[in-house]
């Protein structure tokens, strides 16, 4: 976080096209690895199967724009704050539930779902209860994505989670998915929820963060 910086090699850096830089800055990262971690379960995700995103804040809100530019697909939204389910269904979720009670929440899911289940899980939380909740409601031959580092673990017993489920612990992505992702934007299928703030605020901004203050993303402006 500093006024300039030096990049190795020109190699490194990506053409923002038409995009405003502070409003693209956050793709690097916020859509970028939901990007890498949807890409990779593309072949899951038929008309007919429905994806559970945990945790509706910077990465999740992207991941709901990116599913819904790039698959036609069931998505169910999970997430503690009520608020932030109302902003879910502003980006099209198509069902949100409250997960602040694990086992109510895992019985509206199979609810939704029907004996099949969920075909893919992304956990953007990666806490114990959201770990847990993707156990409970993901069918067989389906996949678990934990992308969150809330610290959670995953215990494995016979059928749980079911036969035949993958689980992927992704990180980031490549270059060339970064252009894809900059290509959406610039398409305008996907947009970042930005709040611009001054670089001297940058210890107040991560106190915000961590009191869940900020919506989507907060930009330093140097």
């Amino acid at each position: 976080m500093a006024e300039y910086m030096i990049v190795p090699s020109a190699r490194l850096l990506v053409p923002l096209g038409t995009l405003d830089p502070a409003e693209a800055a956050p793709l690097s990262d916020a859509a970028l690895t939901p990007y890498h971690a949807i890409k990779a379960a593309l072949p899951l995700l038929t008309p007919d199967a429905s994806i559970l995103v945990l945790g509706i804040g910077g990465l999740g809100h992207m991941a709901l724009q990116i599913l819904r530019a790039m698959a036609a697909v069931k998505i169910i939204a999970g997430d503690i704050d009520d608020a932030r389910l109302a902003h879910a269904r502003a980006l099209g979720a198509t069902h949100t539930i409250n997960t602040r009670d694990g086992h109510r929440a895992a019985e509206e899911i199979l609810d939704l779902v029907g004996g099949r289940g969920v075909a893919v899980a992304l956990d953007f939380v990666g806490a114990q209860s959201t770990i847990d909740l993707c156990c409970r409601v993901v069918g067989r031959a389906s996949r678990i994505t934990v992308v969150g580092l809330a610290g959670g673990t995953l215990h494995y017993s016979p059928n749980r989670p079911p036969y035949g489920c993958q689980v992927s612990i992704p990180y980031w992505g490549s270059r060339s998915e970064l252009m894809e992702v900059i290509a959406l934007a610039e398409t305008g299928r996907i947009h970042a929820d930005v709040e611009t703030c001054p670089l001297e605020s940058a210890v107040d901004v991560y106190q915000r963060l961590r009191e869940g203050r900020i919506k989507g993303r907060a930009v330093l402006l140097p």
